[in-house]
């Protein structure tokens, strides 16, 4: 519902992520206040209480007429909407669970283990977060959804006040001043239990926001993706409190030593696994940590009397972790270090045979990242060793030797943290020109053959420049002069004297080189650092040197277009795709009703499509054909020799027009077609998308 209000940035995810872990947190501070200080009767009535005057906020909608800030900062805005409108309804939620495990445990007849409830709670958000992208998403509009939500939550308040019915009928008679007084032989949990049930939450929390943005740069900035973390985050908590056992699983250790020791090798030499094998291995290395330290968690819990202090530790830690990684780490950390300090804090963490140290065994914890440093050097890095190249051998020698340690969790600690930092060190000395870090994202800049300067978004080029004379301003990659656009400045339009071009998403500001003296561009950019680097003249010099200074506009595309005048453009490119992310925002009919109303009668529109994990054309096209737009698509093929030495690359781009009779250059070269989408297929509005239908599987 916020999205297209605030724009698809990773902040505004961020932001409700660490709100709700607040929240979460205030619900299990008010479920352990009122089991303490409340008798079991009035905590039934005030809790069910709490939940039936929910439903007056209900349904979840955005009040009228609210609108962010202009400009400045619109955190407070999204903090102001999600209180009034799922506040009070996240925090009664919160606190259903540890109150219901907290009324199991106080029977006449108390249950052993109360904490199965945490992991069917757990089991149900999994359960319903799997559902929203496979089920409603797809199928729901955003107000259906939340019609359908608010039918079922008045559903949980009916039967959670049937459950505190049977509770007040069945719990011992007990003092009003003293309710549900601790047994004098259940111990108080010491500062250090608190301490440990602290970091143990927050590590995990943690590393969900840390891996949510790698796979958010990398895919889509969706909830979909989103999900996907979050859904197996709450899938350990099911695991680890289900069991009867209090012991983590040795397997499930030793699982999570092998990945932290393959993720330790791989981030060492920079090796490219391709996308798939780096996405398998960030969630399965993701999904054990968090099964192992969620599994320290629950063999560490408490008497059932405890069960709400417990809780409150527990949410402490998560919100420290969601609060950490979301507002400190753009801020302190340049780079994606913050998400391997939090996997070498987790080897720390990790079950331990009790071991005394010495100097000598925290020595040998070292050898393996000596040994990778050995390797690297000129002198060994390509020295066939035993039939094979010296970076497997080398690697295998130094995860046997580490995985030796990992039933010590100090020195597999160290292990790992010295591979680390030996591989942070070699990085540093490979030659990167700048390296910054921002809310979307990492960005680095290099040098390579050519020579050329690149600038890198995630794993994603995002311009490039040549550094000789007589190629420096000619626009490469996906704007080559061979390529759609290319094509398009070059025989579309020709006849203007004068031409006004916005551009959403600057990049490197290659696009400025089609530019003309008499001409006024405009780029529109989210992220003040790609500015920077943008008029950097030691890394680019686009936007200093080529024909026209342009206008810089900062802030999400659909808020800084809706400033601009009707019929201001005569041409406007959508090249708003941060690494292979979309914001879905953005390929909206509402989004598509902006672009038109910007444009003038005979003007042009074009979105580049290009995209490793989305087939978007059949998205475009049904918004093309719903907004009455004539639309050609170009596949655009690069050879290998061009991309290596002319920085040509392959890219889609989709050309869009009111009157067809503006696309008739395009539409005689044969390289051009119309585009492909089942026929009444559903565009995309704000309140509806369906991602799960475009991945390339």
């Amino acid at each position: 519902m916020v999205l297209p209000l605030l724009g698809g940035s990773p902040a505004v995810w961020n932001t409700c992520l660490m709100y709700f872990q607040a929240l979460l947190l205030l619900g299990y501070l008010y479920a352990h206040v009122s089991t303490r200080y409340l008798s079991v009767r009035i905590q039934v009535m005030v809790q069910v209480g709490f939940l039936a005057l929910c439903l007056l906020v209900l349904p979840v909608a955005l009040p009228k007429g609210w609108i962010p800030p202009p400009s400045g900062n619109v955190i407070p805005w999204l903090m102001v909407v999600l209180t009034v409108t799922v506040g009070a309804p996240f925090v009664a939620l919160a606190a259903t669970a540890p109150l219901l495990q907290r009324w199991l445990a106080g029977l006449d007849k108390p249950v052993r283990n109360p904490y199965v409830l945490y992991a069917a709670s757990n089991a149900g958000s999994f359960i319903g977060l799997l559902a929203f992208p496979i089920l409603l998403e797809p199928n729901l509009r955003l107000g259906d959804q939340s019609r359908l939500w608010t039918a079922v939550f008045a559903i949980a308040v009916i039967l959670t006040a049937a459950c505190g019915s049977i509770v007040v009928r069945r719990t011992r008679e007990r003092s009003t001043t003293d309710p549900i007084s601790t047994p004098s032989d259940v111990a108080a949990p010491t500062w250090r239990d608190r301490l440990k049930w602290t970091a143990l939450a927050f590590v995990p929390s943690s590393l969900l926001l840390g891996v949510t943005t790698f796979l958010s740069t990398d895919v889509a900035a969706t909830p979909l993706l989103w999900v996907i973390p979050l859904a197996l985050y709450l899938l350990t908590f099911v695991i680890v409190f289900g069991r009867g056992s209090r012991n983590v699983s040795v397997s499930a250790a030793f699982l999570h030593a092998a990945l932290v020791t393959g993720f330790a090798l791989v981030f060492f030499w920079q090796a490219n696994i391709g996308f798939r094998w780096a996405y398998a291995l960030h969630l399965a290395l993701f999904t054990l940590t968090a099964l192992v330290l969620h599994g320290e968690l629950a063999a560490s819990r408490p008497a059932p009397v405890r069960l709400t202090e417990f809780y409150l530790w527990m949410a402490f830690g998560g919100a420290l972790g969601g609060a950490f990684t979301a507002l400190i780490v753009p801020l302190v950390f340049r780079s994606t270090l913050d998400y391997t300090m939090m996997l070498v804090i987790a080897c720390f963490l990790r079950p331990s045979v009790r071991r005394a140290l010495s100097f000598r065994k925290i020595a040998i914890a070292v050898v393996p990242a000596l040994i990778l440093a050995i390797g690297a050097t000129p002198d060994v890095d390509g020295t066939p060793f035993f039939g094979g190249s010296s970076p497997w051998v080398i690697s295998i020698v130094a995860a046997v030797i580490a995985l030796m340690l990992q039933r010590d969790s100090i020195r597999f600690g160290v292990a790992v943290a010295s591979i680390s930092v030996a591989g942070f060190l070699f990085q540093e000395s490979t030659g990167t020109l700048f390296s910054d870090r921002s809310f979307f994202g990492v960005y680095r800049v290099t040098r390579r053959a050519g020579p050329a300067t690149v600038l890198y978004h995630g794993t994603t080029i995002h311009g490039a420049q040549f550094a000789d004379s007589a190629r420096r301003l000619r626009p490469v990659t996906y704007y080559h002069p061979n390529g759609p656009v290319g094509q398009v400045f070059q025989s579309l339009q020709t006849d203007q004297a004068s031409r006004s071009v916005g551009v959403v998403g600057l990049g490197t500001g290659s696009l400025l080189c089609y530019s003309r003296p008499s001409e006024h561009w405009t780029f529109f950019e989210i992220d003040p650092h790609v500015e920077a680097i943008a008029l950097n003249p030691r890394l680019f010099t686009f936007l200093l040197e080529c024909a026209v200074r342009p206008r810089i506009v900062i802030g999400d595309a659909r808020l800084t277009l809706g400033r601009e005048p009707s019929a201001r453009y005569s041409l406007l490119l959508l090249d708003a795709f941060s690494s292979d992310a979309i914001p879905v925002h953005l390929l909206t009919l509402e989004a598509f009703a902006l672009y038109r109303r910007v444009l003038t009668d005979h003007g042009l529109l074009m979105v580049h499509i290009s995209n490793r994990r989305l087939n978007l054309e059949p998205v475009v096209g049904a918004l093309a054909a719903s907004a009455g737009l004539a639309a050609l698509i170009r596949n655009h093929e690069a050879s290998s020799a061009s991309e290596s030495k002319e920085l040509e690359y392959g890219s889609d781009w989709v050309v869009l027009a009111r009157h067809s009779e503006d696309l008739a250059p395009l539409a005689s070269d044969p390289r051009w077609r119309r585009l492909k989408f089942a026929a009444g297929s559903r565009p995309w509005t704000d309140d509806y998308s369906n991602l799960f239908s475009v991945i390339k599987w």
